[in-house]
């Protein structure tokens, strides 16, 4: 017999094992299906698949085939499946006890058990990467990297994910708890991070888009493994579409070295958690005795947070009220809430509803005046949110969206927007109630993104009522306005409403259509030249006279002005019905798109710039105004229509239509 105080005990590893093969089993043949049997169809027939057609070789498809494969999301499932079927018997007293005689030590059961469970999950790991090494051989050694390197992040996953399942389930005397745990912790800074990101955007001034900044971080495994602990790679194409070349990338190593460490840690801890375990905890919520204040105090507060934040929302929705009004119906309804989920909380931990005692009631009462504490920080921006704007050394670009949408990449610009933006907030108390002091002032919102260079991004948007109304204060348009002469400003709208190509481009197409109203069917006729009989270079003649009108009238500030009105019935007088846009395009210079920069879209290189000249050509939608008047006299001369009554506002369409002005005009086309 193996001594009691060994680290490994053989028969107990085989018992283990023949326990859990059939996991192992069903996990090897779902990699089986993921990663061979699925790259050898996606090559079959392969002189007729796109791979083929567009230059890529079988060997750089089957590196493509690894960065696609799932790394942190297999480890997850297949760490806490194995803990529960290994250490199953932590869970049902008479299993318990009798495990506990054996002549086996805690220690010897911690770390066989983790033996066992590393080999099962770690074979079918390792046999996969085997047979995706065999098919490289035949096709192209290239991808062999790619495929240990797939292999390496998975196991350190699994071994991270195996000790949070260990921590769970030694804190917990309850199997289904445990596993419950497990997904907590594993995800537990994620959900901490967005429970106060849900306050925020509800209760702190200018935090309502702060949801759409939330960065993974690396205490999110979960999440920051494939974002950050990949087999990645870089296409080129040239402009036919066939690839030029292909860089392949092992991301992340860094990652899974911390990772493996701080696992090693957890593993220690959880061990340690098993050595001192009462054998009496059985079936208890919480085995472990300072855990049960951190879940109470954090299910508590958390909970009651958010939850308080969304009954300061549903009594926003009442009508408008004060930033004031609302914080304080949130701390109210929070600690109301706060104090109904602790002592709910001791009744699942005591398994009792006998908890109302003066013991807990102090300490509920300490819990109470922290949580107020904490919510008054909010309320007082002791932690700087709402003043945070990012020294321009950190930024990447700056964004702004109001009417249009706008990305500044330039050391001069990014200061600018900085320093308007600081300008904007240095009297708070004037802009976060503009919807409760100028409730009848017609308004909107904008929002500046900060993409910072590390990553990250940092969000805010702001309520906003029309400057040019006479009932707001020399305050808020003091505030405001210096914004909206920078949005406005002729240089700064050609360079990112039309793009970085303005001044020299190619017009590439035009359209304009125009309406005639038909009395008989009351209903309007659409129509759009485009000058079928025209060659392509007397077409682009007169796109082009028509583009230089169009940046007069940009110049004399009657197009693509940003207001902070919103919509209203006084715009329907001057905004033309008329549809109007254009193409541009330039040969030597790739386009560089604000929208796109601005929402971190992504598109097929191919579509934006290949490295060959072929390059994207933009599509500009521009809202015209009877105030263009050099636009629409060359419209005219061109040809792009004949008469000015087939040239109409909104205003004209929704009374010739019997529409009333309050309905969104966007419904009618």
């Amino acid at each position: 017999m193996q001594s009691k105080t060994s680290f490994f005990n053989k028969g107990l590893y085989k018992k283990n094992i023949s326990r859990t093969w059939i996991a192992g089993l069903l996990y090897f043949i779902i990699l089986l299906l993921l990663m061979p049997v699925s790259y050898i169809i996606s090559i079959a027939d392969w002189d007729n698949t796109y791979f083929s057609d567009v230059g890529i070789t079988k060997g750089m498809c089957l590196f493509m085939h690894m960065s696609d494969m799932p790394t942190a999301g297999l480890a997850v499932c297949i760490a806490i499946v194995l803990s529960a079927i290994t250490f199953w018997y932590l869970f049902y007293k008479r299993d318990t006890y009798m495990m506990h005689a054996f002549p086996i030590s805690r220690k010897s059961a911690y770390f066989t058990g983790i033996a066992s469970i590393l080999t099962v999950a770690i074979i079918p790991v390792v046999a996969v990467s085997i047979i995706m090494s065999i098919i490289a051989l035949t096709v192209d050694t290239i991808a062999m990297g790619g495929i240990w390197y797939w292999a390496l992040i998975v196991i350190v996953s699994t071994v991270l994910f195996l000790s949070i399942a260990m921590f769970a389930l030694m804190v917990s005397g309850q199997l289904i708890t445990g596993i419950a745990f497990y997904f907590i912790f594993v995800m537990l800074y994620f959900l901490m991070e967005l429970a106060f990101r849900i306050t925020s955007s509800m209760l702190l001034f200018g935090m309502g888009a702060s949801l759409q900044s939330q960065n993974v971080r690396i205490f999110s495994p979960l999440q920051y493994i494939p974002g950050n602990c990949k087999v990645d790679y870089i296409a080129c194409y040239t402009g036919n579409g066939y690839l030029k070349s292909l860089i392949m990338k092992l991301e992340g190593a860094e990652y899974l070295a911390i990772y493996f460490v701080a696992a090693l840690i957890l593993l220690t801890v959880s061990f340690l958690l098993y050595k001192y375990k009462k054998l009496e905890t059985v079936h208890d919520f919480i085995a472990v005795p300072f855990m049960k204040p951190v879940f109470t105090i954090g299910m508590a507060f958390f909970i009651s947070m958010v939850a308080g934040a969304f009954v300061s929302g549903m009594y926003d929705a009442t009508g408008n009220h004060t930033y004031s009004s609302k914080f304080a119906v949130a701390i109210v309804s929070s600690l109301i809430i706060g104090v109904l989920i602790f002592f709910a909380t001791q009744m699942m931990i005591e398994k009792t509803i006998r908890v109302f005692n003066a013991k807990k009631a102090i300490y509920c009462a300490g819990y109470s005046v922290v949580a107020l504490a904490v919510l008054l920080c909010l309320r007082f921006d002791a932690f700087k949110v709402e003043n945070k704007v990012p020294n321009a050394s950190d930024v990447a670009w700056v964004g702004i969206e109001a009417n249009y949408t706008m990305v500044f990449t330039s050391e001069d610009e990014i200061n600018t927007a900085i320093s308007l933006h600081k300008n904007f907030l240095t009297d708070k108390k004037e802009l976060r109630d503009v919807n409760v002091k100028y409730e009848h002032v017609n308004g909107s919102y904008f929002t500046i993104k900060y993409k910072l260079k590390n990553g990250d991004s940092i969000i805010r948007q702001y309520q906003v009522v029309d400057t040019e109304s006479p009932d707001v204060s020399p305050e808020y348009v003091a505030a405001t306005q210096p914004i909206l002469d920078f949005l406005n400003n002729p240089t700064i709208i050609k360079e990112h409403v039309i793009g970085n190509i303005w001044d020299d481009c190619s017009v590439t197409d035009m359209y304009f259509s125009t309406v005639t109203y038909d009395e008989k069917h009351n209903e309007f006729n659409y129509y759009t030249e485009y000058f079928m009989n025209l060659s392509e270079y007397e077409k682009m003649k007169k796109f082009e006279k028509v583009y230089q009108a169009l940046l007069k009238d940009i110049d004399e500030g009657k197009v693509f002005q940003t207001t902070f009105a919103g919509y209203s019935s006084e715009s329907e007088d001057q905004s033309l019905y008329n549809d109007f846009g254009f193409n541009v395009v330039n040969e030597d210079v790739a386009y560089f798109s604000d929208v796109d920069t601005y929402y971190d879209e992504q598109y097929d290189p191919r579509s934006k710039y290949d490295g060959d000249g072929e390059r994207y050509e933009q599509s500009i939608y521009c809202s015209l105004n009877t105030e263009c008047k050099h636009t629409l006299k060359a419209l005219k001369d061109a040809e792009f229509y004949y008469t000015d009554d087939q040239v109409i506002t909104w205003e004209k369409y929704n009374k010739i239509m019997g529409y009333e002005y309050e309905e969104d005009p966007e419904t009618y086309e």
